[in-house]
């Protein structure tokens, strides 16, 4: 594991170590407070920070230990590309010379047997960033049950044509 991705676990700990210590030393507001509940909640919030990062940096992570796990050792750095940047969430060439891309997903589908509007668009271009992606290797890792089951509906299969779609952390494939 490269230092950057000890150091964003490091990190990430802390920031929940400080929620914990947070918690251990508040007391719940009153229910009827709601100006004091906005505060306690939104003093929360400043401590996480963007926790949605950190669910991503984690997923990155996973995916990591599969594809080392199925190519061997790799010069990836999972901390390397900020989350929520443009482009590929991983971009790489093997040490046989191909090139592998793969988008990454933490959804859990809004509705209980399909994506809502906005996931479906973000999903969309995901699908699109891997359909127009020159690479030997596609794949989409997911991190969710619901969402990986999903993705083997005929209608979004039908968009991951030549891309492996890959449960995290247990491995789980299909080809779409």
């Amino acid at each position: 594991m490269y230092s950057s991705e000890c150091n964003n676990l490091k990190s990430i700990i802390f920031r929940i170590e400080q929620v914990r210590a947070y918690l251990n030393e508040n007391d719940f507001p009153n229910i009827e407070n709601v100006t004091a509940w906005y505060k306690f909640l939104t003093n929360i919030k400043n401590i996480q920070g963007n926790f949605i990062n950190d669910i991503s940096f984690l997923a990155t992570l996973m995916a990591k230990q599969y594809l080392e796990k199925k190519y061997g050792d790799l010069k990836f750095d999972a901390a390397k590309k900020a989350q929520g940047a443009p482009g590929l969430d991983i971009d790489i060439q093997l040490a046989n010379g191909k090139r592998l891309v793969a988008e990454i997903k933490t959804t859990l589908p809004y509705k209980p047997n399909d994506l809502g509007a906005q996931q479906k668009n973000t999903f969309d271009k995901d699908f699109a960033k891997l359909a127009s992606a020159k690479a030997d290797i596609k794949l989409f890792f997911l991190t969710e049950q619901r969402t990986f089951d999903l993705m083997k509906n005929p209608k979004y299969r039908s968009k991951l044509s030549h891309v492996t779609v890959v449960l995290l952390p247990s491995g789980e494939a299909f080809l779409g």
